[in-house]
C-alpha cells in the first residue's frame, strides 16, 4: 500500500494538550477574538471573525484555546467542521453544529420549525424552502443566546457542504439581534484551494473582522519546538534545519521532527525546501505512515476515504478486508487518530490528503468498494459505489439519482445537483446523461450555484441533440437569466421543440405547442437585442406561429401568449375575460403569471395587483421565497401607482431583503428602483438616488428589458428632482425598452423634454400612448397623455388639455398622478394669472400629497411655494401621519399584530426570526404611545383617522 521504512519506536504525543502550548505566539490574536466576544455580551449584537493562515498555522490551536477561555467566561459553545472530500449529504456541517441544541426547536413557528426538521431528516413533508431553514437557523440560534452568549466555530468553513455554507452564510449577515460571535477558520495561500462555491458565503460578510495568522517568530519556534522536542533530542545542527525548513510553522515543527525520530536523529528532514508547506507537511505525515503495520495503513485509508463513516462501520468495513479492531492500536500509539464517541478523529486534515493522495486507483476503489457495504446511509453508500466505479455503470448511476432526489426533498439541491452530475457521468445512455446534466442544472440554479450552473450546462450543451433536451437546457439558461441578470434568447430552441412535436403531419400535440410557443412569446417580450427593428421582427415570428395552432376553441395559454405580443391588437378579446380568468385559476401560478403580465400590457391594473398579490401570497405558502421576491417587487409597482404608498414600500422592502438574502440580484434591483420611487415620493431624495445606484449594481446593464426599463423611469425621475433635465430626458427614454413602463411614464418623459427645450423630440411617442389609450379605454394613460399635450401645449389649449387630463383621471384609480396634474394645472393658471382657479388646484394637489404621506416630497414643497406666490398662506403643515414614523417593516408587523397573529406566525408570514419580530414590535409601541399588544388596532385606527383629517383640512 505505501512503502514501509524502518523506524524507531513511535513515541506517544500529543498536540494541543496543555493550556500554553496552544497560544504560543498568539497572544495578540487571542486578545483581538477575546475582545470580540466582550464586545458582543456587552452590546448584544453579534459579530463574524475569520482566522485565516496557511495549513499548520496554528488556526485550530488558536480557536480552541479561546473556545476555552470563552466557555470559562460562561458563554456556550457550538462547532462545526468542513469535509475536504466532496460531501455527501446536505447540511451535515450544519446538523453537526446544531445537534446540541435542537432541542429548542419546539420555539420555532412551525413552517420554520419544520422546514428546519425536513432539512435534517427528522421529519417527513415537502422539500423546504432555503430561506426558511435559514430563518429557522437564525431563529433558534437567536432562543438559545437569549439564556447565554453564543459562540460558534466554524472550522475549515472553505469545505462546508454547500448547503450548510449557504445557510451560514445567510446567518454571518444577520446576526446584529443576538449576543453570538461567529469564528470561521479558513486556509489562505500556498495552500489547497477550497472547492468552488464552497463555504465562500462565510468569509463574504463584509463587517467580519479579519485575522490573519502569520509565521511564528524565530524565538517563538524555539519556544514552541522546546515543548515537541525534548532536551537532547535534536543535535544544533540539526535543530537549526528543522527551525529554517519550518518556517514558523508549528505544524511543521511538529512533524518533522517527528520525521527526523522515524528516520533516524543523523538524517536530514524529509522535505524540499521549494515544495509549498502543505506538500511538504504530507511528506512529513507519510513517513510517519509509511512504518506501520500494512493493515494498521488500510484502516487509515479506510478512515480517510470514509470521512463521515462511524469507527463501527469502519470496522465492518475492514472486516471484509481482513483487518481487525486490533490494527486500530498502532494508529493510536502513532497518535495518528483519535476515537471520540464513536467516530475516528484524524490528527489534522492534511493526514488524511496524504493518506488518500497516497493510496493507488485501486487501493482506494477497494476502499469505497467496501465501505459502500458498511455505511447505512443509502446516499452514501451511492457515492462509495461510485467513487469505486471506473466506466459505466446504469445501475450506480441510477442509485446516485435516487440520492439525489432524497437530498433535493431535504432542501440539499447543492448536493443533489453534485450527485447527478456523477450519475451523468456514469450513465451509458446518452440521453439519460443529458437529461440528468439538465436536473443538475437546475436544482443548482435553485441552490443559487451559478458558476455550476453555467459548468452544468456546457457539459450537457454538447450531449442535447433531441430537440426536447436543447428545450429543457434552454429552458434553465432562460429562467437562470430572468433571476441573475444573464442574457438567453432561446427562441430558436423553442421553435424547434415546437416544429418537432407537430410531426410530420404538423398538426400533433397542439395544445403541448401552444405552451411551448407562449413560454417563447414571454421571453421575447421580456428582452431585448438592442435592435428596435430586430426586437419586432422576433415578436410578430412568435406571433404568428403561435396563432396559427389550431385548437378549435379557446386556449388560456395561446390566447396569453398572442396578448403579450400584440397588447394592442388583442385588447378587445382579452380585456373583457381577464378579470374572470384571473380568479379562476386557483393555484396554476404559472398561467397567473401570464395573467399579470399581460393585465399590466392592457392597462388593467386592478387585475395585475391581483395577480402578483395572489401569485406572492400562494408562492409563501408553497415555501418558494425567490418568487415570493419577485412578485412582491412587480406589486410594489402598481400599489405606488394606486397611491398606495406605505403599501408599496413593504412590499418593496420585503422584496428586496428576499432577493439579497437568496443571492438573485435581478429581483433585488427591480426593488430597488421601486423603492427610489416611494422615497423620493417620501422627501427623501438622497435615499432615491442611492437605491438607483443599487439597482445599477444588481443589474449589471442585462437587457431583461422590465428591470431595465423601471430603473431608469426612477434615475429619470430621480434627475428630474435634482433639474439635471438633459439626463432626465436621457433616462426617460430608455424606459422605452419596456412598453406599460414607459407609457406610464410618458409625463414625466413630456415634463423632461419640455424643461430642456426638446419638446418636439417626444410628439411621436405621446401620440403613440394617444391611440393606445383610446384602443384599452385607460383613464390612467388618457389622463398622462393630456397632461403631456398640455405641457406641449400654448395659450387656451393647455387648458384645455389639463382639464381633460383631470376628467380622465376621476376613474384612473392613480391619485398621486391626479395631484401631480392639479399642481402642474395650478401652476399654469398661475402664470397666466388665473389666481383664484391656479389657488384651488394648488389646494388639492398639496392635501393629497400629505394625505398619502407625502408632505416633504418636492412636489409637496413646489406646491406649498405656489399657493403662496398664488397669494394664499397654507396652513401649517401637519408632520408626516403617524403610521410613517413606522419603517415599513415596522408597520407591516404592526398591521399583522393588529390583526391578532402570533409574533410566530408573522415570522412565518415575512420571512423573518420571530426574535426579530418581537424585536421590532418593541420599538412599534413606543412610537404609537402605546404599551401593550391589544393596542395596537386602536393606534393604527387612529393614525389613519388623523391622515385622513390631513387629507381633509383646508389649505
Amino acid at each position: 500500500m505505501l512503502p514501509r521504512r524502518p523506524r524507531d519506536p513511535p513515541l506517544a504525543r500529543r498536540w494541543l494538550r496543555g493550556k500554553g502550548l496552544s497560544v504560543i505566539g498568539r497572544e495578540p490574536e487571542l486578545a483581538e477574538l477575546q475582545k470580540l466576544l466582550e464586545s458582543v455580551t456587552a452590546s448584544g449584537v453579534g459579530k463574524v471573525a475569520v482566522v485565516e493562515g496557511e495549513a499548520g498555522i496554528g488556526k485550530t490551536a488558536l480557536v480552541t484555546a479561546f473556545a476555552q477561555t470563552a466557555t470559562a467566561a460562561g458563554v456556550r459553545r457550538l462547532r462545526c467542521a468542513g469535509f475536504q472530500r466532496e460531501a455527501l449529504a446536505g447540511f451535515a456541517a450544519l446538523h453537526e453544529l446544531l445537534h446540541p441544541v435542537l432541542d429548542q426547536a419546539e420555539t420555532l413557528p412551525p413552517r420554520q420549525r419544520a422546514a428546519l426538521l425536513t432539512a435534517f431528516g427528522l421529519q417527513e413533508g415537502p422539500a423546504p424552502d432555503r430561506l426558511l431553514i435559514s430563518l429557522a437557523v437564525l431563529g433558534l440560534l437567536e432562543e438559545v443566546a437569549a439564556s447565554q452568549p453564543l459562540l460558534l466555530l466554524i472550522e475549515d468553513a472553505p469545505w462546508l457542504d454547500p448547503s450548510s455554507a449557504e445557510v451560514l452564510g445567510f446567518l454571518a449577515r444577520r446576526l446584529e439581534g443576538a449576543p453570538i460571535l461567529l469564528v470561521a477558520t479558513v486556509r489562505t495561500a500556498g495552500s489547497d484551494s477550497a472547492p468552488a462555491e464552497r463555504g465562500s458565503e462565510v468569509l463574504q460578510s463584509s463587517a467580519a473582522a479579519r485575522i490573519q495568522l502569520s509565521a511564528l517568530s524565530h524565538e517563538h519556534s524555539e519556544q514552541l519546538l522546546d515543548t515537541v522536542a525534548a532536551s537532547g533530542d535534536l543535535a544544533a545542527a540539526m535543530r537549526r534545519r528543522v527551525l529554517q525548513e519550518a518556517g514558523g510553522n508549528p505544524l511543521a515543527l511538529r512533524e518533522f521532527t517527528s520525521a527526523l525520530r522515524a528516520r533516524g536523529l543523523g538524517e536530514q528532514p524529509p522535505t524540499s525546501a521549494p515544495l509549498p508547506t502543505t506538500r511538504r507537511l504530507e511528506a512529513a505525515f507519510l513517513s510517519e505512515v509509511a512504518d506501520l503495520p500494512q493493515n494498521s495503513r488500510t484502516l487509515l485509508l479506510l478512515a480517510a476515504a470514509g470521512e463521515e463513516a462511524s469507527l463501527p462501520q469502519l470496522l465492518t468495513a475492514g472486516h471484509v478486508l481482513g483487518l481487525s479492531p486490533q490494527d486500530l492500536v498502532a494508529l493510536e500509539r502513532a497518535d495518528l487518530v483519535t476515537v471520540i464517541g464513536d467516530r475516528l478523529q484524524l490528527r489534522h486534515p492534511l493526514l488524511r490528503s496524504a493518506v488518500y493522495g497516497a493510496a493507488s486507483v485501486i487501493e482506494r476503489a477497494a476502499a469505497h468498494r467496501v465501505l459502500a457495504t458498511a455505511v447505512t446511509d443509502s446516499a452514501r453508500a451511492a457515492w462509495h459505489r461510485s467513487a469505486a466505479t471506473f466506466g459505466r455503470d446504469e445501475s450506480v448511476a441510477a442509485a446516485l439519482e435516487s440520492s439525489a432526489d432524497h437530498a433535493a426533498e431535504r432542501g440539499a439541491r447543492a448536493e443533489a445537483a453534485a450527485a447527478l452530475r456523477r450519475a451523468a457521468e456514469l450513465s451509458p445512455d446518452p440521453d439519460e446523461q443529458v437529461r440528468r446534466l439538465i436536473q443538475a442544472a437546475e436544482l443548482a440554479r435553485q441552490a443559487g450555484l451559478v458558476e455550476t450552473v453555467e459548468q452544468t450546462i456546457q457539459l450537457a450543451e454538447p450531449l442535447a441533440v433531441t430537440p426536447q433536451r436543447r428545450y429543457e437546457l434552454s429552458q434553465v439558461r432562460g429562467i437562470l437569466g430572468t433571476y441573475i441578470g444573464k442574457d438567453n434568447d432561446n427562441t430558436a430552441d423553442q421553435f424547434a421543440f415546437a416544429h418537432a412535436l407537430a410531426g410530420a403531419s404538423g398538426t400533433d400535440l397542439p395544445q403541448v405547442r401552444a405552451r411551448v410557443l407562449t413560454a417563447a412569446a414571454f421571453g421575447v417580450i421580456n428582452r431585448t437585442t438592442g435592435d428596435i427593428a430586430q426586437d419586432a421582427a422576433k415578436r410578430r415570428e412568435v406571433y404568428d406561429a403561435l396563432a396559427a395552432i389550431d385548437l378549435g376553441g379557446w386556449d388560456d395559454y395561446q390566447q396569453l401568449g398572442l396578448a403579450a405580443l400584440d397588447p394592442l391588437g388583442r385588447a378587445q378579446v382579452m380585456r373583457p375575460v381577464l378579470p374572470d380568468l384571473a380568479r379562476s385559476l386557483g393555484d396554476n401560478l404559472p398561467l397567473l403569471l401570464g395573467v399579470g403580465q399581460v393585465a399590466e400590457h392592457l392597462h388593467d391594473l386592478t387585475t395585475a395587483r391581483f395577480a402578483w398579490a395572489t401569485t406572492a401570497e400562494e408562492f409563501n405558502r408553497s415555501g418558494t421565497s425567490g418568487d415570493v421576491g419577485q412578485s412582491l417587487a412587480l406589486l410594489a409597482n402598481l400599489r405606488l401607482i394606486a397611491g398606495q404608498v406605505g403599501e408599496a414600500r413593504a412590499d418593496g422592502e420585503n422584496a428586496r431583503r428576499m432577493a439579497l438574502d437568496l443571492g438573485l440580484p435581478v429581483v433585488a434591483a427591480a426593488a430597488e428602483a421601486g423603492l427610489a420611487r416611494t422615497y423620493l415620493w417620501a422627501g427623501r431624495p438622497q435615499e432615491a438616488a442611492a437605491a438607483v445606484r443599487r439597482a445599477r449594481q444588481h443589474h449589471s446593464g442585462t437587457q431583461i428589458v422590465q428591470a431595465a426599463a423601471n430603473i431608469s423611469w426612477s434615475a429619470g425621475l430621480v434627475a428630474l428632482h435634482e433639474r439635471r433635465y438633459s439626463d432626465a430626458l436621457a433616462e426617460m427614454r430608455a424606459v422605452g425598452l419596456h412598453r406599460a413602463h414607459a407609457q406610464w411614464a410618458v409625463a414625466d418623459l413630456t415634463e423632461a423634454a419640455v424643461r430642456c427645450g426638446r419638446g418636439d423630440e417626444v410628439e411621436e411617442f405621446v401620440a403613440q400612448v394617444e391611440h393606445a389609450a383610446g384602443v384599452l379605454q385607460s383613464g390612467l394613460l388618457a389622463m398622462l397623455v393630456h397632461r403631456s399635450r398640455a405641457l406641449l401645449s400654448d395659450g387656451p389649449a393647455a387648458g384645455d388639455h389639463f382639464e381633460a387630463a383631470l376628467t380622465a383621471g376621476e376613474g384612473s384609480g392613480a391619485p398621486l398622478e391626479v395631484a401631480r396634474t392639479h399642481l402642474l394645472y395650478g401652476q399654469w393658471l398661475r402664470r397666466t394669472r388665473r389666481v383664484l382657479e391656479a389657488r384651488r388646484h394648488l389646494g388639492d394637489a398639496l392635501r393629497q400629497f400629505e394625505a398619502t404621506g407625502g408632505s416633504s416630497s418636492s412636489l409637496a414643497v413646489r406646491a406649498t411655494a405656489e399657493l403662496r406666490a398664488a397669494g394664499s398662506a397654507p396652513s401649517q403643515r401637519v408632520e408626516a401621519p403617524t403610521t410613517w414614523m413606522l419603517t415599513a417593516q415596522e408597520l407591516q408587523i404592526a398591521q399583522l399584530a393588529a390583526e391578532g397573529l402570533t409574533n410566530k406566525e408573522i415570522a412565518d408570514r415575512l420571512y423573518l426570526s420571530h426574535r426579530t419580530v418581537s424585536s421590532h414590535l418593541y420599538r412599534v409601541f413606543p412610537k404609537l404611545g402605546i404599551a401593550h399588544r391589544h393596542q395596537l388596532r386602536d393606534a393604527l385606527s387612529y393614525a389613519h383617522d388623523q391622515e385622513n383629517r390631513t387629507s381633509a383640512s383646508g389649505v
